[in-house]
């Protein structure tokens, strides 16, 4: 046979054998659950944050958090309140996610700002879990930073989503919380919370 014919029947039995294993792996592989989903609160419980200079040398910096409760309930969270903090760099005149960190409150489709958030669901109950209630038709406002929160550590940048020349950089920090199917506590919110874009310090650019 000339050369050129054998070199496409290769061709095609390479690519034949190619399909055949990837359509085997997906048979077998096990289905993959990436945890429950909650939507968005409505906004009658609104969750807002503002960036706070460092207060004191090596503390890091931290964060002033507000919860306002528009509805005729009181409503309940499990702390950490946030669970997660999400970063976004500016890209022209665009903000785009970079970074995250913590649990829950991530967009089930980054595409949709209204839609569904993925939640934080332990496998058994904290030990010795604290809450956080506010009062119907009230707000809750606290102060946290980084020692408290570890998810609230400013980290815009990894090693494969730091892109050259982006300074500026904004964080959302979020809340999404189921309870182990086992456990029940009254009140406790059954929707995700994000907050504003919080404007931060710009980040130094390294040398070259």
């Amino acid at each position: 046979m000339p050369p050129l014919f054998m070199a496409r029947i290769l061709r095609s039995t390479l690519c034949f054998l190619l399909l055949f294993s990837l359509v085997s792996m997906g048979l077998t592989a096990s289905p993959h659950q990436p945890g429950p989903t909650v939507p968005l609160c409505s906004r009658q419980i609104e969750f807002t944050a503002s960036y706070l200079v460092e207060t004191e040398r090596g503390a890091g910096p931290g964060f002033l958090f507000r919860i306002d409760n528009g509805t005729a309930k009181p409503i309940t969270l499990i702390e950490p309140v946030p669970s997660s903090a999400h970063w976004y760099a500016r890209v022209g005149n665009r903000w785009l996610w970079r970074a995250s960190s913590g649990a829950g409150g991530s967009y089930v489709d980054a595409i949709n700002e209204k839609g569904a958030v993925f939640a934080y669901q332990p496998s058994k109950a904290p030990a010795d879990p604290k809450y956080v209630t506010v009062p119907a038709h009230g707000h809750y406002e606290w102060t946290a930073g980084e020692r408290q929160i570890p998810a609230l550590a400013y980290k815009p940048g990894c090693a494969r989503c730091n892109y050259p020349g982006e300074h500026e950089y904004k964080a959302v920090f979020a809340y999404a919380y189921l309870p182990p199917p086992q456990e029940h506590k009254d009140g406790l919110l059954a929707c995700g919370l994000r907050s504003n874009l919080v404007d931060m310090p710009p980040k130094d650019v390294p040398r070259q």
